[in-house]
């Protein structure tokens, strides 16, 4: 079993249990370190952590300020005259303390106590007001651990709740890109080799490491965008010697020499008005093209002078995509 499915397996634990009531605190907690280990979520592994074996404190015992901070947003902060506090009980210490008094006001009571004597009245009515203090006292405090223990759980629900929707909509996405990719992966097998050339050398930009090299892959994308456009219009509009090319709006755009975003936009419209379905191709395509463009032209001019992995991971991803979607429309 993958470790996507185990924390999804993990999250339905949670997330029922506490729903049906059927799994405590301190469970739903250990499962929820199990979701943040296994999705690799090393923020909310911390949190996590301290939430099971208690949070950091300094010399002086005091709770460090990072984790404070973390303890107050995570459903440990209250407020008393004025002033921000945190509770420190962990969730089993709370669960024990709740079980633990709720048997002790049971237990506790003036049944089968005898007095005698002249004052056995007096000492009667002292008793049942020492038990009914004490009583009233464990009461509240069984109320005050019960609201910190249902904040508490709230937080592990949500933290599995959330964690369950991203995990099935990310599994949700990947079947369906690797659907797309079964058909997509067929339509690029079809482009010369010249091309796939250019696909196969973004793969060694990109694990490079170095920010250099993430704007060649850029700069890759866009070639290859601009090999694809030729060797289309070539397909699709054999012999072609005008200059102009007439799109449907009535707007005459040049697709002579480099002009390849035109030549792409000319072969996306046509093999639209084939398309028994309304697209946005190519609207979509040229964003893309724009986007890569601009990201360039401000490293040029020095205004951006690195290009992240992540800018790099998405125009790969969106170039697959969009090239994906233009060859699939023949």
């Amino acid at each position: 079993m993958d470790k996507i499915k185990k924390a999804l397996e993990a999250c339905e634990k949670v997330v029922d249990g506490i729903e049906d009531g059927t799994i405590t605190t301190e469970s739903a907690l250990l499962q929820c370190s199990k979701i943040a280990r296994l999705t690799n979520d090393e923020e909310n592994l911390i949190w996590l952590q301290y939430e099971y074996g208690g949070y950091p404190r300094n010399t002086e015992g005091k709770i460090i300020s990072d984790a404070w901070n973390i303890a107050y947003k995570k459903g440990r902060g209250y407020q008393e005259n004025g002033k921000l506090y945190i509770f420190t009980e962990l969730a089993s210490e709370l669960e024990e303390k709740i079980i633990a008094q709720q048997k002790a006001v049971g237990n506790f009571t003036t049944n089968g106590a005898s007095v005698s004597g002249d004052l056995a009245l007096l000492a009667m009515d002292r008793l049942t007001t020492n038990v009914h203090r004490s009583t009233v006292t464990m009461v509240s405090d069984v109320a005050v651990a019960q609201k910190r223990l249902a904040s508490l759980k709230a937080e592990y629900y949500e933290y599995a709740l959330k964690k369950q929707i991203e995990l099935t909509f990310g599994n949700v996405a990947t079947n369906v890109f690797m659907r797309y990719r079964e058909r997509v992966d067929i339509a690029f097998s079809e482009l010369s080799k010249e091309t796939l050339l250019k696909l196969q050398a973004i793969e060694g930009k990109l694990e490079s490491g170095n920010p250099e090299m993430y704007s060649q892959a850029l700069t890759t994308c866009r070639r290859l965008f601009e090999s694809t456009a030729v060797e289309l219009f070539i397909k699709y509009f054999p012999n072609y010697t005008n200059k102009t090319y007439k799109t449907k709006s009535g707007v005459e755009i040049d697709v002579s020499g480099d002009h390849y975003k035109n030549k792409l936009s000319a072969v996306i419209e046509k093999l639209e008005d084939k398309s028994p379905k309304k697209t946005i191709v190519g609207s979509n395509v040229i964003y893309l093209l724009d986007w890569i463009d601009n990201l360039i032209d401000l490293q040029c001019k020095g205004v951006h002078s690195d290009i992240t992995k992540e800018d790099a991971e998405r125009c790969i991803l969106q170039t697959y995509m969009c090239l994906g979607d233009v060859l699939t429309l023949q």
